[in-house]
Order: structure tokens, then sequence, then C-alpha cells
């Protein structure tokens, strides 16, 4: 799409896109040529891990441009409508709004014409073809991939391709602010699909499910190393939170969990209400060792960063089931740690898993530098493209997307686990 084709666009529907679209599309129009960006040569042969999608430029970029281009032609277009209200379209069901349904999958790429066999040749029922177009939809938009439209599913399917295309802006936007060359191995964390990916010579080694900030506690955009490991961390709780959530419990019942305060000089000192009224002020913390039942479980990855984020294990296992996992108070919890530390460790330092065990089970707090500190970057991504050539989506859960959201400070982060 032309620069003055986007302009004539943004001039009709910039009250659906936005400030942030109009700025960005604008921008985007007249930045790198598409011809000049690299093309992505990876081979996919089996056995080989494929090319990760999170490439600054070539592959990725070039692709989310074309995303770009094509939803802005859907929205400018007569053709799109959402999808009406009414009952959960299930698997075999006979219902007009099937030909909706279809019509909107066809538009969005996940259903073709090539689709429709003997079995999908009545447009009114809901048949096989038509749910693979609708779990590959539910797929690519982070859902439970059940063929179910419910409330969840239809909810995205009704997403104006305006909105649609003022996230990819967005999302191009964040692309260009990253560094032209992460390095051949790195860390990346896409706070909005709540995924850890270990990136080796442009290939995803390994991946883990991970706990992000909640709203109110935003984990923030970083670019920094990987320094130490530390088995059995002790957990220095953040003054906010010791004095609004667990202080309140009362000493007792903190003591039995392994918290203690501690003053300046590094002295345990008892849960009287002058300490605790200390603890407000700043000059006495509260502190939990290191052991099975510490809140950063038995494992910490440091990241320096102002924000005081790092990466940890929790006791909290069951939210790694859920779709969307921002409970934390900003820092990133792991849902395979000692997994995850043993492969740094490994990779990193030579350690066998019979020393690793040694400094777990040990109990005591131990902090080990790696010796080649590795990359890591924290990205806030609410759309891509994946490395089957897939457009991903996913809720804006921070408001990023939205210029007043990131200008008003979108970054601050918590200080807590």
């Amino acid at each position: 799409m032309g620069v003055g084709i986007q302009k004539q666009f943004f001039r009709t529907h910039s009250h659906q896109i936005g400030a942030l679209g109009l700025t960005l599309a604008l921008a985007l129009a007249a930045s790198t040529p598409a011809q000049s960006v690299p093309a992505d040569t990876g081979e996919s042969a089996a056995g080989i891990a494929p090319l990760s999608p999170y490439r600054p430029i070539g592959r990725q970029y070039a692709l989310m441009r074309e995303e770009l281009a094509r939803y802005l032609s859907l929205a400018r277009g007569d053709n799109w409508q959402p999808l009406d209200a009414g009952p959960p379209l299930a698997p075999g069901m006979r219902d007009p709004r099937v030909r909706q349904l279809r019509s909107l999958l066809m538009q969005y790429g996940d259903y073709s014409l090539s689709d429709r066999t003997g079995s999908d040749s009545d447009a009114d029922v809901y048949g096989p073809q038509l749910q693979q177009a609708v779990r590959r939809f539910q797929h690519r938009h982070g859902l439970k991939e059940d063929a179910l439209v419910d409330k969840r599913t239809r909810a995205r399917l009704n997403v104006d391709p305006a909105e649609r295309a003022r996230t990819l802006a967005a999302n191009l936007q964040r692309w260009q602010q990253i560094p032209k060359d992460l390095g051949p191995r790195y860390i990346l964390i896409n706070i909005a699909d709540f995924q850890l990916h270990l990136i080796d010579n442009g290939r995803e080694q390994y991946r883990m499910r991970v706990v992000v900030g909640k709203p109110d506690h935003m984990t923030p955009q970083l670019a920094t190393r990987m320094t130490r490991v530390i088995f059995n961390p002790i957990w220095r709780v953040p003054r906010n939170i010791a004095v609004r959530e667990l202080l309140p419990k009362g000493g007792a019942s903190l003591a039995a969990d392994g918290y203690r305060l501690v003053n300046h000089s590094g002295r345990a000192v008892p849960f009287t209400s002058r300490n605790i009224a200390a603890t407000r002020r700043g000059s006495v913390s509260l502190q939990q060792k290191g052991g099975p039942g510490n809140a950063l479980g038995r494992v910490k990855f440091v990241i320096p960063n102002r924000q005081a984020i790092f990466l940890h294990d929790t006791n909290s296992k069951y939210l790694f089931r859920r779709s969307e996992r921002a409970f934390s108070h900003g820092c990133i919890r792991l849902e395979k740690p000692l997994e995850f530390a043993r492969m740094m460790l490994r990779q990193q330092n030579q350690w066998s898993d019979s020393r690793i065990e040694r400094a777990l089970a040990s109990h005591r707090t131990r902090g080990i530098a790696l010796r080649n500190p590795i990359p890591v970057y924290i990205a806030y991504w609410t759309a891509w493209v994946d490395d089957a050539g897939q457009l991903q989506f996913r809720p804006d859960i921070y408001g990023r997307d939205n210029a007043e959201s990131d200008r008003a400070g979108g970054d601050r982060g918590g200080k807590a686990e």
C-alpha cells in the first residue's frame, strides 16, 4: 500500500483507529521500504528447530508490514461485518450465523474456499472444515482451541479491522525501538504472550510459560543480561507489599512462614509495634529466609535493572494453567525454573546435575555468577507473525497500544515478586 493511499485511508478512518494508528502507520509507510528488508532464508528441515519469529528485521518485520496493509484494506472495504449475538455456536449446529462466521474467517485467512468440501456444503451447518478454521483462529488469539464460538471467541472475531490495524502499527513501532542485533544467543520474554523463549543462532532452543505483573504492577520492557543464578533465595520484601499485604497478618503468622524483621545493620529484630512502624518508614525491612516455603521458590535469576525486576520460581504453580497470566507485582515467575537453572549452569558454567542438586538440597542461599552473562529482552508484543507464518494477536493487558497510555508511563513496574 502506497503512502498516498494510507494517508487517504487515515483521513477517512482516523476516528476509528485513533491517534496512535494515524501516527505510526504514516511513519511506517515512510520508513524502510519493503524491498530493502532482508528476506528470511532459513531452512525447515526435519529435526531442525524452526527459526524464531522474534527477529527485529527481516522476516518478522516484512510480514508484519504486509499484515498491516491487509487489515487497512479490510477496514477500508464494505465486506467486514461482526458476528451477530446469540447462543454459542457449537460444532454440528445449524444456525444462520454460520454464514457470517465463515465469511469472517475467510477474510482473516483462517478459512479458504478450498476448505469447503462436501461435508461443509450446507452454508448454515457448522461443519468439520469450519471447525478447523475456528480452532486455527483460536490458536492465533491465545484462546482454548475447542471450536466453540462462545462469548470470548466471538469478542475476538468482532474486533474491528481498523482496531487491528492500530495494534499492528503499534507493534511495528516497538520492533523499530529494539536493538537491530540481539546477539547470537539471548532470552526473550513477551509480556503480552506470557512466554519465555531461549533463542540460539536464530532458532528457538527452549520455551516456557511465565507469569507477569498485574495491570496495576506492570512488568517493564527491559534490555539487560542474566548475570547470576541464586539457589534458595532470600526474599527482601518491598516496603509497599510488606506494609499493605503481609504485616497485617501478624508477627506470629509471619514468623511461622520464615519471615523476620531486619534493621539497617542486618540484625533480626522482634515484631514489635515500634519495629513495624519503622518498617513503614523504611528503617527496618521484612525478609523471608530461603528454602522450600519461600515466596520466590527455590531459585532466582538476577537481571540487573533500575526497577528491581528479576525472574524466579513460585509456589503458585496452578497459575500456569491460566491462559492469561498477569498476577505478580512486576517480577516474572517461571513455569520450569529448576529445569531452566540446570540448563543455564550446564551451558554457561559446566556444572553437573549432581552439583546443582547438592546446592539445592543444602537449603542455604547461594549465588552463582554466570561465566558468560546472557542478554535478556523483556518485550511487549500484542501482535506478531509466528514461525508457521500465522498472525498472532493477544489482549493489550496494559493498554500500551494506546498512545496516551504509552505517554503516561506504561513501563512503570513493581519492585516485587
